[in-house]
């Protein structure tokens, strides 16, 4: 058996306004969730450490999880009686061609690259790589074709490119390693970049059936700047609701704080996604049916996770960030995401989901974020401490079908939610002061991931810290540093080395990742 030391879980804030709550006293059980909220400070605020998640372990504001949560369908919802579609997101542009290492056309006809070409195929028909003609990438090369220009990763036109593969998930069959994210599921093993696009919507259905439901389709959005203010007003029907935030800071670029906004980024505008706005943040795996998101479609109540509903609020302010660009004199391809412990989560969910999302800032998130969940079951069955799991997380984040899950029979895995980022780019930062963020899970899951980017041709668009020894959510110098030098180059048009690479210190832990795959990535990488 591993030795592994149990860390006394802190109390932390559990709101926004700081108010304080209970912390449970005992060590040996993982925090409601990996963590509770992070306040407006961003990456100096405390963030709620909650209570156990353990079946009937006492959450920490004194609440019951038990089995928690309100009964949703593995299958996720199926429609929407006030006229909301269940879909896998934005459209993709009709129009454009796609030529054998050509530019491929897009909504607004911009070139893939903005010097170069990518290698043969480009991406599904129709699609735009890039925004008016930004590159992908940035000194790296895109697939085996030509590199890209030196100006910084851009970000696609579309919510979801690959929406008309119209990709369905997969079945629940026995795995014990990490699931091929180079393998569609027929069983053909993708070699190409247009490929890519209808596997990622693959995995995108697998998150969606069997742990947070169906992410909404764009419904109609009007949004307005007042000052620096802003309001997005997004209807379905005859329903309205008001996303609304303040923006601070200047620069092109746009960082959405999940719950708060962060001192971890500088010489980008800020504003801070409220979570409340679509639906409530809880610790205890409650969910309410009063929640504006369900005043738009309330066909979903209880059969999604918070995670659906929050990362669809993300892509609408999104949405009205598009609208008032001129007003803020930003560049829409340079939008990025930042959340930490529960937040993290929100931020991962978020920019895996929307690909107008350059660069997807993820801070210690813990299980249910970049942990697998296989591996993190494997870290608890070979001695380590107790950390979230698929058995033990909050089911008003997560469906709470999800429970009864077998994490070894689900067609995917999250070092494919990770993945999804890719060609984008995303920064990981863990903090193994904490068990029960359960870092080496997280680690073994984010090397998994890198193999996808490094298929690409695109190793530098991924990066993780796992600086320990400091507070939850209080990233130290080294932390501050990698994520400077990562939003420096993708959100700032900057050039230099993203090579961080930074790994969990404890020696305990079990760095072995390649034991937990029995596959490699398909030669030659994809183009």
């Amino acid at each position: 058996m591993r030795a592994v030391s149990r860390l006394l879980v802190p109390c932390f804030v559990l709101s926004l306004a700081a108010s304080q709550s209970g912390c449970s006293s005992d060590s040996a059980t993982p925090p409601d969730g990996s963590g509770g909220r992070s306040d407006s400070n961003g990456s100096g605020g405390q963030s709620s450490s909650g209570g156990a998640t353990a079946s009937g372990g006492a959450s920490g504001s004194g609440g019951k999880v038990g089995s928690g949560g309100t009964t949703a369908s593995s299958g996720g919802a199926t429609g929407s009686s006030s006229g909301g579609t269940v879909g896998s997101g934005g459209k993709t542009s009709s129009g454009g061609t796609t030529g054998s290492g050509g530019v491929v056309g897009g909504s607004s006809g911009g070139a893939v690259g903005s010097g170069g070409t990518t290698a043969s195929g480009g991406r599904a028909a129709g699609g735009t790589i890039g925004s008016s003609g930004g590159a992908v990438g940035m000194a790296g090369s895109s697939g085996t074709g030509g590199t890209t220009g030196g100006g910084g990763a851009a970000a696609p036109s579309a919510e979801n490119m690959g929406a008309s593969c119209n990709a369905t998930s997969g079945a629940m069959k026995k795995n014990m390693k990490l699931p091929n994210p180079f393998v569609m599921h027929d069983g053909t093993t993708i070699t190409t970049m247009a490929q890519w696009e209808c596997r990622r919507n693959e995995i995108k259905a697998d998150l969606e059936k069997y742990e947070i439901g169906p992410k909404q389709d764009k419904p109609t959005v009007a949004a307005t700047l007042s000052g620096t203010k802003l309001s997005v007003v997004v209807t379905v029907g005859a329903n309205s609701i008001t996303l609304s935030s303040t923006v601070s800071g200047s620069g092109s670029c746009v960082v959405i704080g999940m719950g708060g906004t962060t001192s971890l980024v500088t010489g980008c505008q800020q504003l801070a996604f409220s979570t409340d706005q679509v639906v409530k943040y809880g610790n205890d795996s409650t969910q309410y049916q009063s929640d504006p998101f369900y005043k738009l479609y309330p066909s979903l109540w209880q059969k999604i996770g918070n995670y659906s509903a929050w990362a669809w609020g993300v892509s609408r302010l999104i949405d009205g960030l598009d609208q008032v660009k001129d007003q803020l004199k930003i560049d829409m391809t340079k939008i990025g995401t930042w959340g930490c412990s529960y937040a993290g989560k929100m931020s991962l969910f978020s920019g895996a989901f929307d690909e107008r999302v350059a660069l997807t800032i993820v801070e210690e998130s813990g299980g249910g974020g970049i942990n697998a969940w296989r591996t993190s079951d494997e870290f608890v069955k070979n001695g380590g401490v107790s950390i979230e799991k698929i058995d033990n997380t909050n089911y008003s984040w997560f469906m709470s079908s999800m429970k009864k899950l077998d994490p070894y029979s689900l067609p995917h895995d999250h070092h494919e939610l990770i993945a999804m980022i890719a060609p984008r780019a995303t920064i990981i930062l863990g903090n193994d002061t904490y068990d029960w963020l359960g870092d080496e899970s997280g680690y073994k899951s984010t090397m998994a991931a890198i193999e996808v980017f490094t298929a690409m041709g695109v190793a530098d668009h991924i990066g993780y810290d796992f600086t320990s020894n400091h507070n939850h959510c209080q990233a130290p110098a080294t932390q501050q540093q990698s994520v400077a030098t990562f939003v420096k180059r993708f959100l700032q048009g900057g050039t230099g080395a993203t090579s961080v690479a930074i790994k969990p210190p404890t020696t305990s832990y079990d760095f072995n990742w390649q034991a937990d795959v029995d596959w490699t990535p398909p030669l030659p990488a994809l183009k």
